[in-house]
């Protein structure tokens, strides 16, 4: 089961240091500060937001039932995710081109009436329009599209592109059912939608990184938000106030929020944006101590590097150092 070895790959770097609701948390995609900060500390980035609609019942029993081996689990290989850079595209994506494929599809056969795979009205509006400004084309499109495609799906696993191919949906033809994939491939229900995540993940990867080789595919991609759209919006408008000279206590006064909290924000700021703002908050030789404490004792328990250290640095620092030691190890 695929989702049952995510979960025990994500347990690995946390266990006795978090819950196993924060993996849960994590592969929903909880754009909280502390779930933004376990991704990044555990390096378990690329699992964020893959499962938006996992339920936590299921997730519970499947981790209960993994914690005390009712269940064993066969080593599944980890199919490609980046769950960080994509997670905000993936939906828009995939619905996108599955409703491209079926009016593609049926425009070539004269039908005019069919079901849409999707009514999110923003993807039917999507498609509408570039109907219009391509209706002249889209014979071009359909084989441009078609070969795109048919060169990403031959370098993926046999069973994930049939998974992929299986679900689109186009002329006189529906496409499978999450259930009916799961029969024909053998899998378990709750994995087809990672395999699913997996696959444009995949996609999305390959047409960022070669955007001439995929020009008809990247026409589907969103533009990606702005960069301090990627902070939850509450630490955003933390950082805003920073940036005016406020002072910590200052903000939690305006905002009526603890000093903790806008402390929370400074940090999730720091593990996804480097050092823009720690310097004000933690030198480079102190934050080189905790960094150096955290490496030697393997640990990231704020409350353990605290008593190594003898009370000399505060939680929140320590929690800097801890951010600024993930940016040291991604320019490396």
């Amino acid at each position: 089961m695929l989702l049952a070895s995510i979960i025990l790959h994500a347990v690995q770097p946390i266990r006795n240091e978090r819950s196993t609701a924060s993996i849960y948390h994590l592969l929903q995609g909880k754009r909280s500060a502390q779930t933004l900060q376990d991704a990044h500390m555990y390096g378990l980035t690329n699992l964020f937001g893959i499962y938006p609609k996992l339920s936590r019942e299921l997730f519970d029993q499947l981790a209960q039932d993994l914690l005390e081996n009712k269940i064993q689990v066969t080593e599944t290989p980890i199919p490609y995710f980046d769950g960080m850079a994509y997670q905000s595209q993936t939906d828009t994506f995939l619905y996108r081109l599955l409703l491209l494929l079926q009016m593609l599809s049926n425009q070539a056969n004269g039908e005019k009436h069919y079901i849409p795979v999707t009514d999110q009205a923003q993807v039917q509006y999507w498609v509408k329009q570039l109907y219009r400004q391509k209706q002249l084309q889209l014979g071009h499109w359909r084989s441009c599209l078609y070969e795109e495609l048919y060169g990403l799906l031959e370098k993926l696993p046999e069973m994930q592109a049939g998974l992929f191919v299986d679900r689109i949906s186009g002329y006189q033809h529906i496409g499978l059912t999450a259930a009916q994939l799961a029969v024909k491939y053998n899998l378990q229900v709750v994995d087809v939608p990672l395999y699913q995540t997996s696959t444009i993940h995949y996609f999305l990867d390959q047409v960022r990184a070669n955007k001439s080789l995929f020009p008809y595919l990247g026409t589907l991609v969103e533009q990606p938000k702005q960069q301090s759209h990627t902070i939850t919006s509450t630490a955003h408008k933390t950082r805003m106030m920073l940036e005016r000279g406020l002072t910590l206590d200052q903000i939690a006064a305006a905002r009526g929020l603890t000093e903790n909290t806008i402390k929370d924000h400074i940090v999730e700021m720091t593990w996804l944006e480097g050092r823009r703002l720690a310097s004000r908050f933690i030198g480079e030789a102190d934050a080189a101590v905790i960094m150096d404490c955290a490496e030697k004792t393997g640990t990231n328990k704020l409350k353990q590097i605290h008593a190594t250290l003898n009370g000399k640095y505060d939680y929140f620092q320590i929690r800097m150092a801890l951010a600024l030691r993930n940016e040291q190890e991604v320019e490396t």
